[in-house]
Order: structure tokens, then C-alpha cells, then sequence
């Protein structure tokens, strides 16, 4: 009769947490957490060099695949290079000074241009689908799995504003290609573009266009068609 093969614990298999902390480029929680789960390592039967094999090339393909479906970045050669490194693993501290050069890989390509730059594109969408309700920084960084204030600096460095000044812009944006394009009240263009209070969103259409909303609507309808184009 065949030996039943053991099965190695979950921590061989569910790094989420760890997942998580790299995602956020935390890499003081990664290391926390790379600690206490792998504890179980040394406490096994199997021989170490076996253990660690095995719960790094998990750990490396969790990451990866945690990173592509969270963010939709491939960080194929990442891997790739991280799984070349594994035959290098003997001993304890070859087992976290490998674990440590595949958190910092992943860390350093989530900080690179690209990925930055792929944050930005995802804030953007998520703010333009969803212009008609309160957009804070908190909710959107979220969203991208990014921290606030990494999202704050990111909106500074690629569009020369600040994140609420953005969403402003694309809230008006929003609002004169209603005023300009549909006969929907003062009101039902606020609501919108995410202003609850009539008197509010006419006062920050004024102060952007120097004309209130009523004003600019009727103001653009006594131009020929092909020059609204000019002011939409």
C-alpha cells in the first residue's frame, strides 16, 4: 500500500496578505509578513532545501498572478527571473535573502514609469465613469491599490494638478457638454456631475467659465453649430 505524501500547510499557498503589502509598495509589512509565515518552514519534516523550493516558488507565482488580476500587469519576466534564482537556496539565510530579492523585484517594477503611469490611467477611467457621485482620494486609491498619498503625488506629477482640481475640471468638462448637448434642467446637469446643490454647482461653473450654466447654455445657442465646438 502506498504511502500517503503529506500535504504541506497553508502557508505554502495563500500569501495574500503578503500580496497585498507588496501591491501597496510596503515592503517593512512584506518582510513582517514573510517572517511569521515562514516559520512553518523549519518546523517541517521534509528536508529545508525541499520546504524552501517549494514555498518560494509559490510565493513568486502568487505574486505574479495577484498583481495580474488586481492590476492587469503581466510582470512575466519578473517571474521569470525570480524562478531562475531558486536552485541558489540551501540554507536559511539564502531562503530570505532570495525571499527578500523577489519582494524588492516586484516592488521595484510597481514603482517603475509604466506602472505609474498605469495608475494614473485607472484613476482617470474610474473618476470619468463615475462623475455623478462623491469622489474622494481615499475611494480612488483604493480602487487602484495604491495609497492616498502615493495617488496625490502621482495626479501632481502627471497633470500638473492636484487631484481635486481634476475631478473639478472633468465634473465641468462633463456639465457644458450637457448644458450644450441636452435639454436636461440646471439642476439634473448638477446632480450629474456629482453636485447635490444647485446653487453650488452654479457657483463653480461661474467661477470656471465666468458665466453661469443658464447663461453659457443660452449663450452657445445663439452660435452657429460648428463654432460651439470651439467653446464645448
Amino acid at each position: 500500500m502506498k504511502e500517503t505524501q503529506q500535504m504541506y500547510p497553508e502557508a505554502f499557498y495563500n500569501f495574500q496578505l503578503l500580496c497585498d503589502a507588496v501591491l501597496h509598495r510596503d515592503l517593512i509589512q512584506a518582510r513582517l509578513v514573510l517572517e511569521e509565515q515562514s516559520q512553518c518552514l523549519f518546523e517541517s519534516e521534509r528536508p529545508p532545501w525541499e520546504s524552501m523550493m517549494v514555498f518560494l516558488t509559490s510565493m513568486n507565482r502568487s505574486l505574479y498572478n495577484f498583481i495580474l488580476y488586481r492590476t492587469s500587469l503581466s510582470l512575466h519576466q519578473c517571474c521569470f527571473e525570480n524562478s531562475k534564482l531558486m536552485h541558489k537556496c540551501h540554507t536559511r539565510q539564502q531562503f530570505f535573502d532570495l525571499a527578500e530579492q523577489i519582494l524588492e523585484a516586484y516592488c521595484s517594477e510597481l514603482r517603475c514609469d509604466s506602472c505609474r503611469g498605469n495608475y494614473i490611467t485607472r484613476a482617470k477611467a474610474y473618476i470619468d465613469w463615475n462623475l455623478d457621485k462623491p469622489l474622494r482620494l481615499e475611494e480612488v486609491a483604493a480602487r487602484v491599490f495604491i495609497s492616498k498619498t502615493y495617488l496625490s503625488e502621482l495626479f501632481t506629477s502627471y497633470t500638473g494638478m492636484s487631484f481635486t482640481t481634476y475631478v473639478t475640471r472633468q465634473r465641468m468638462q462633463r456639465a457644458k457638454k450637457l448644458l450644450l448637448s441636452t435639454r436636461m434642467s440646471i439642476h439634473d446637469v448638477g446632480q450629474a456631475c456629482g453636485f447635490y446643490s444647485s446653487a453650488y454647482f452654479s457657483t463653480v461653473f461661474t467661477r470656471q467659465f465666468g458665466l453661469s450654466p443658464s447663461r453659457y447654455r443660452t449663450a452657445m445657442a445663439q452660435l452657429p453649430t460648428d463654432d460651439r465646438r470651439d467653446y464645448a
